[in-house]
């Protein structure tokens, strides 16, 4: 189905609220939704899924109107507590269509972080009282009704989508000369630090792109396949007494996600953080960022790192990771990088993961 269909159905069913995270069950919905010239709709991408459902909330407070919120299923966590403590007919009884993208599909080939979510999310609905629908099982008529019963009923429901409902559609992209490749910025990062270090990595291309190309043969990196926006708390947890400091490589969508955990840094952490900051979800569909956070020199110094440094020339990080001393630590290292298309990277087998997590706390 293409995209723009279904928009056109919800905006003749006065659905014009459109909000979420991206994910590659729904990207062609939130990359037709930004380029869009009319301003049909409002859209905004949210830093997770709870806060979509809460903007939801917010609107349907004060228009009367029913919003539409869109997320992968692995993120359906992060929303539960808006949608059962706030929005359910046990409460405040606030209607919502959400469209969740079914990563994980029985039936369907996909990654070992999506098969336990995949294959519990119609019975997870089914307990939250939350009636849902396959998508590839009903057509633009169907879900013309959905909606209709949706309003009557002041319900929540859920239509699932899965990775080949919306038509695909191929994006032309420039790199800019202005910024770094993030396989040349993971590259320098993994030849130039010379610290004794341990290295946490977000989920998404940074994790395949270190998987590619770890140089560090006695090193042995920690990759979340999943969990986005939990990467530096990973890494604060893993942090401890001893005199090994620890990289912590995120990307921009997981930084926002999840900005809570930078209360808990602390002065005397060995950290090196790392944003690889291309204002995109790249890695289901390259999605735009439409939100930014105006000076992170002035985030970073109210969070408590002793240095920040914004880097846009592969020279300076070579010598920015040369020249780090443990008494610089805790320091945020801000690289502006390009969308880089590889449709190569690697990604961990299910056999590798055990491995990755023991040679991690052997090391």
């Amino acid at each position: 189905m293409l995209a723009s269909k279904l928009l056109d159905l919800f905006y003749k069913k006065d659905i014009r609220f459109i909000t979420g995270v991206p994910d590659s069950c729904t990207s062609e919905l939130s990359k037709y939704l930004l380029n869009r010239k009319n301003k049909k709709f409002t859209h905004l991408i949210a830093p997770n899924e709870g806060t979509a459902v809460s903007l939801g909330i917010g609107h349907y407070l004060t228009t009367n109107k029913i919003p539409c919120i869109y997320l992968q299923n692995s993120g359906f966590g992060n929303a539960t507590d808006p949608l059962t403590n706030l929005c359910h007919k046990y409460v405040y009884d606030i209607p919502l269509i959400l469209l969740i993208g079914w990563r994980g599909k029985p039936g369907i080939k996909d990654e070992p972080q999506h098969i336990i979510q995949g294959s519990t999310i119609r019975k997870t609905l089914n307990n939250y009282k939350i009636p849902y629908y396959d998508t590839n099982k009903i057509s633009i008529n169907k879900i013309s009704n959905i909606i209709d019963l949706t309003k009557k009923k002041n319900q929540i429901t859920a239509l699932l989508i899965d990775k080949n409902f919306f038509d695909k559609k191929k994006s032309k992209f420039k790199k800019n000369r202005n910024k770094i490749n993030r396989s040349d910025a993971i590259n320098s990062l993994l030849k130039n630090l010379k610290m004794n270090c341990k290295l946490i990595s977000s989920t998404g291309f940074n994790s395949r792109e270190i998987l590619l190309q770890n140089h560090l043969k006695d090193k042995s990196p920690f990759y979340l396949i999943g969990g986005m926006g939990h990467t530096l708390a990973v890494t604060l947890g893993s942090l401890n007494s001893e005199n090994k400091c620890h990289v912590c490589v995120d990307g921009d969508g997981s930084f926002y996600m999840h900005q809570g955990s930078f209360s808990l840094l602390k002065k005397e952490h060995k950290l090196i953080y790392c944003l690889l900051d291309n204002s995109s979800h790249e890695s289901v569909g390259e999605v735009n960022l439409n939100y930014s956070i105006t000076n992170f020199k002035d985030f970073a110094k109210s969070v408590g790192f002793k240095r920040y440094i914004k880097i846009t020339r592969l020279n300076k990080l070579n010598s920015c990771l040369r020249n780090l001393k443990k008494n610089n630590l805790p320091i945020f290292i801000h690289v502006i990088t390009n969308i880089e298309r590889n449709a190569n990277l690697p990604r961990p087998s299910v056999k590798e993961l055990k491995k990755i997590k023991q040679d991690f706390m052997n090391e």
